[in-house]
């Protein structure tokens, strides 16, 4: 019998369907901007169980893009702070864990789940993670959000989608975020998830790249070449130039960075 709060998730989802994210496990990596949206969305479309991990706790700085920063979560640690919220609404089991994820520790917290969703803003914990999913054969949903524009894409074990993604970059700046670009990319982190679990095909071997102040959206093959990915900064840059040039203005271009993203 299907939950009367999920009866509208029936006809975009089979009842089976239904029924099989309820015996499934998401864990999300990072619980601000991106991560925050993920959980919401997971919870909502009825998944039975969600890890949460995150060391960090909320702050003033978060309250723009973070759904979750709200008065009565304001100091708690993020990912304690949203199982807490989720508990009291019943929504699903849920387990929390107030940890810095690294190479030591990566296995141990995925260990048991179904699928791993990427809302980090560190590019060594990213990797420790992608080695992790490889190591325990799990999927990992890897995204990214900067200014007005994000990232996803599907990364199966073996994969090495992350190099493909961000080539030699070893640091990742703290750019500006606007809320709905967080949302969006989230969202689509969330739905990734939820093809993974019900065997649908989705973003693997692909990068969807989005654009809002732009509006456009893009999905690009992952070579075995990362540059094919970091040409895409240049695609936008120059479709954007020409827009500007036609509507003759002399508004400085903002460049569009894969690696700068933020959570």
């Amino acid at each position: 019998m299907t939950d009367e709060r999920l009866m509208r998730n029936i006809g975009a989802i089979t009842a089976e369907e239904q029924a099989k994210l309820h015996t499934k496990t998401a864990f999300v990596a990072g619980c601000g901007g991106l991560g925050g949206f993920v959980a919401e969305m997971l919870s909502r479309i009825g998944i039975g169980k969600l890890v949460l991990c995150d060391y960090d706790v909320f702050t003033d700085s978060n309250y723009n893009r973070q759904v979750f920063c709200i008065g009565r979560t304001m100091g708690k640690n993020k990912a304690e702070g949203i199982a807490e919220l989720f508990r009291e609404d019943k929504r699903c089991e849920v387990v929390a864990h107030a940890e810095r994820i690294n190479a030591f520790n990566a296995p141990s917290l995925i260990e048991g789940c179904d699928v791993v969703i990427d809302a980090l803003d560190n590019m060594r914990a990213r990797y420790d993670l992608q080695y992790a999913c490889k190591k325990m054969g799990i999927p990992m949903i890897t995204g990214g959000v900067s200014h007005w524009h994000g990232h996803v894409s599907t990364i199966y074990p073996g994969d090495d989608s992350l190099r493909k993604i961000f080539g030699r970059s070893k640091e990742e700046h703290k750019p500006s975020v606007v809320c709905f670009a967080a949302g969006v990319i989230g969202c689509n982190q969330a739905a990734e998830a939820v093809k993974v679990l019900l065997g649908r095909p989705g973003l693997r071997g692909r990068l969807l790249i989005i654009d809002l102040l732009g509006m456009m959206a893009r999905v690009l093959p992952l070579s075995s070449q990362p540059k094919n990915v970091l040409h895409l900064s240049t695609i936008y840059q120059r479709r954007r130039r020409r827009r500007m040039h036609k509507k003759k203005k002399n508004t400085e271009d903002q460049d569009i960075v894969i690696h700068e993203t933020d959570t």
